[in-house]
């Protein structure tokens, strides 16, 4: 069986594509968790996979971690900017010359130098880096998380209203553990060499539909109201937001007002072999009295 690398591996996509894994049969010997704190996957360790310590501040400690692997998911770094860079390009130069066999790397939706969504243009140059490689590459360009959904808007269930910038933009939201799914079933058989597939719902959500999910999956009444970036602005810095927490967020409305985010697919239905769970659904779910 091939030897499958993951990294990130103590994040909740990363675990989440391990579990599946392990779920598909992969004998847990023929998976390695590549971590920078080999005691956050001790529980890993305990049915047999393989942990590696791995930092993508060193190029030497990840090319050891990557050492053997026929596959390996690289899980884009947290870091934006020139720090995610540098991860990115240490990472990438450490399968190089580790030899892995392919790089399946999670991108993002419609990547662009010049995006208003703060993580694309990271995603655009990365993805650049894995094809100079000259690596067999799989890129997941992932839409924005259905799970982030409760947190951005959830607020609106007891005011009965989203306020937004996002204007008329649409968002595909996926759930993490589709994704996670279909990157099992990817690491595990087929032929997805050098291959970008768009994961993203069957078609995208605007927030008056984001709404109406919310007040149905409630059971309460939730409008959409559009406002501007400075009302919306406003709306942040008047609750007590840091500021950098209130820019990613003006920023992000303003890259689905752009239609960054606009995509729909079946290529995620067509990975899983099956279909991805919707909007409403996973509200229900995630809304349920405990």
């Amino acid at each position: 069986m091939a030897l499958i690398a993951v990294t990130g591996a103590s994040g909740k996509l990363g675990g989440a594509t391990i579990r599946f894994l392990l779920q598909r049969k992969v004998a847990p010997s023929d998976i390695v968790a590549v971590v920078r704190d080999p005691a956050k996957v001790a529980e890993l360790a305990t049915q047999g996979v393989q942990v590696r310590r791995g930092d993508y501040t060193d190029p030497k400690l990840l090319e050891s971690a990557f050492r053997g692997a026929d596959k390996l998911l690289f899980i884009s770094t947290s870091a934006l900017g020139e720090e995610r860079m540098l991860h990115h390009r240490n990472v990438v130069s450490a399968a190089r010359d580790a030899r892995v066999g392919h790089v399946i790397y999670t991108s993002a939706i419609k990547p662009a130098p010049d995006a208003k969504f703060g993580a694309s243009p990271g995603h655009f140059h990365t993805e650049v880096l894995i094809r100079e490689s000259g690596l067999p590459y799989t890129i997941f360009r992932n839409n924005l998380y259905l799970d982030i959904v409760p947190f951005m808007f959830g607020e609106a269930v007891q005011t009965g209203k989203i306020l937004h910038n996002g204007g008329d933009g649409r968002i595909g939201f996926v759930a993490r553990e589709d994704i996670a799914y279909a990157l099992s079933a990817v690491l595990t058989g087929g032929d997805h060499a050098n291959r970008e597939y768009p994961i993203t719902a069957l078609a995208p959500y605007s927030l008056s539909d984001v709404a109406s999910a919310l007040g149905k999956a409630s059971g309460k009444n939730v409008s959409y109201q559009p406002i501007s970036s400075d009302e919306f602005r406003q709306g942040l810095e008047a609750k007590g937001l840091p500021a950098p927490i209130v820019a990613m967020s003006v920023g992000l409305g303003e890259a689905i007002r752009a239609g960054e985010f606009d995509a729909g697919s079946t290529d995620l239905e067509r990975l899983m072999g099956r279909a991805p769970i919707g909007l409403e659904a996973f509200l229900r779910k995630v809304l349920a009295p405990k």
